[in-house]
């Protein structure tokens, strides 16, 4: 502390902090006797971490002015740290065992041990034989190790090929602890309710670290299906519905959008890291890789051209604010993705009724919107929500994936190709159900907007429909949305009931 010219009230504060230190081990409710610490920092300090920076530093300080460690050009990044996670780096295995002994002085003179089975050396593009000793034991030469969370790999291209397998591993874990909250599809809560626990305690894990890597194709791939699977999962809707109607009832993008996001925003606390390693990198690798390397800053330009962002030399002469940047961030990439979205959706069949124009990134469709909390009602909306992404199947789908081999004739009335349109306005068989439901609709309508907008609602099958179906068409009805859903919802679930019991 003296060295890093810590003194006077600072030092006498953190000596008090640091006397009569006494800690307890807590086990399944149970506390042990108190025992003092002598040595080390605190346990969950918000200091100890700087604290721990600090002490180390004279070490890394060694390395680096010996120049003993792997350089980047002429940038040393030999001993990359956090807290007391130490990697040596090296290309010449001498080189590494020197600073192995180096860290076993270091560890002699200030009196802490190096635990040989806690540390292990991976080979990367080596294959010669050699071995690494800590306290006269040998080494473990692992294909595979985690640093900071991260698990790096000898073979793979970017040494990175388990990374998300494993994120992918910690999510669904995370979902499991979750379920006892209700997170899960029918019979579970509001899919807006799981949407945000999603947001809160899943994706943080599901993208940890997944910034600061190469990902391929395939990685992003794997995170896609994964995370469009786990918001069917959440509104029980079925593996074909269309990705575009899955994220367009949740009001989310795809996942990759959020990793972009990390890196951008990344890249920025780079820039704004005047003096660091980090930025040296930066600077040295933008002016000399070119557009078909593989480094990690070059996908920054990629990214900053994709979404039309100032470039990232731009941003290194000129570092913005930070809420500044991540506003302008945000922006962008939602927008970006949002179009693609709605273009996408527009295309499909499937979702002909559902109101994409309304899509707005963060905001539920209003069939969640509108449900509440209620276990019926969630049935309701669950009910509704594949009718809206033209998942309900039908006895007209029924005959379109079987190539025509099987009747498309309503089962109820045998009249009519039983379609979207027979089931919810024309069906006779259902029309006890129906009649209720429309009569209150019309109703609310009559008393709330002019009597010639209601005839042409009712009047017309197809405004009627798309009424029932996705309301939110008709932005003169916007004050009465809620309302409407929820007198729709029961309309979809009380005919779907009737038309199974008469199946039955």
């Amino acid at each position: 502390m003296h060295k890093m010219n810590i003194s006077g009230d600072n030092w006498l504060l953190f000596r008090a902090w640091y006397e009569d230190l006494t800690t307890k081990v807590k086990w399944e409710g149970n506390y042990s006797r108190g025992f003092k610490e002598k040595q080390g920092v605190r346990q969950g300090g918000v200091w100890s971490p700087t604290a721990y920076k600090v002490f180390i530093n004279s070490l890394l300080k060694i390395y680096e002015e010996n120049k003993i460690g792997s350089y980047i050009g002429s940038i040393y990044c030999g001993a990359p740290t956090v807290a007391d996670d130490v990697t040596l780096i090296a290309n010449d295995p001498y080189e590494l065992q020197t600073m192995i002994n180096i860290q076993m002085d270091h560890a002699n003179k200030f009196r802490y041990s190096i635990s040989e089975q806690k540390s292990c050396v991976l080979k990367i593009g080596d294959k010669s034989e050699h071995s690494w000793y800590i306290n006269d034991q040998k080494l473990n030469t692992p294909i595979n190790a985690t640093h900071l969370g991260i698990k790096r790999d000898i073979n793979s291209k970017f040494g990175v090929k388990e990374v998300v397998p494993d994120r992918i591993q910690t999510a669904r874990k995370t979902v499991y602890a979750l379920m006892g909250a209700g997170l899960y599809g029918l019979n579970g809560i509001n899919p807006k309710v799981s949407v945000h626990m999603i947001k809160c305690f899943v994706i943080p894990r599901l993208l940890y670290g997944l910034d600061i890597i190469r990902l391929t194709k395939t990685d992003i791939a794997k995170l896609s299906v994964y995370y469009i699977q786990l918001l069917k999962q959440i509104q029980h809707l079925p593996s074909r519905t269309a990705n575009s109607a899955v994220l367009v009832l949740t009001g989310q993008l795809p996942i990759e959008s959020e990793i972009h996001k990390k890196m951008l925003s990344l890249f920025r606390n780079i820039a704004d890291n005047h003096g660091s390693v980090e930025r040296s990198i930066a600077q040295r690798q933008l002016a000399l890789k070119t557009r078909d390397s593989e480094s990690w800053f070059i996908q920054i330009i990629k990214l900053t051209e994709m979404y039309e962002l100032p470039s990232p030399i731009e941003v290194l002469d000129l570092v913005p604010e930070k809420h500044i940047w991540k506003k302008l961030v945000y922006n962008a990439v939602n927008d970006y993705w949002k179009n693609i979205l709605i273009l996408e959706a527009r295309t499909k069949v499937s979702m002909k009724m559902l109101n994409v124009d309304n899509f707005k990134v963060g905001v539920v469709h209003n069939i969640w919107e509108s449900s509440g909390s209620e276990l019926l009602s969630v049935k309701r909306a669950c009910v509704k929500a594949k009718i809206i992404s033209g998942t309900y199947t039908l006895q007209a789908d029924r005959a379109k994936f079987n190539g025509n081999r099987t009747s498309s004739l309503c089962p109820l009335c045998f009249k009519q190709s039983e379609d979207l349109m027979h089931f919810l306005i024309k069906c006779n068989s259902l029309e006890g159900v129906r009649r209720k439901f429309i009569m209150l609709l019309r109703n609310l309508l009559n008393d709330k907007i002019n009597a010639l907008l209601v005839d042409d609602l009712f009047n017309f099958e197809d405004n009627l429909l798309q009424l029932i179906v996705d309301c939110t068409k008709f932005q003169f009805l916007k004050q009465l949305w809620t309302t409407i859903e929820r007198l729709s919802s029961s309309l979809c679930f009380g005919l779907h009931q009737k038309r199974t019991s008469l199946l039955l």
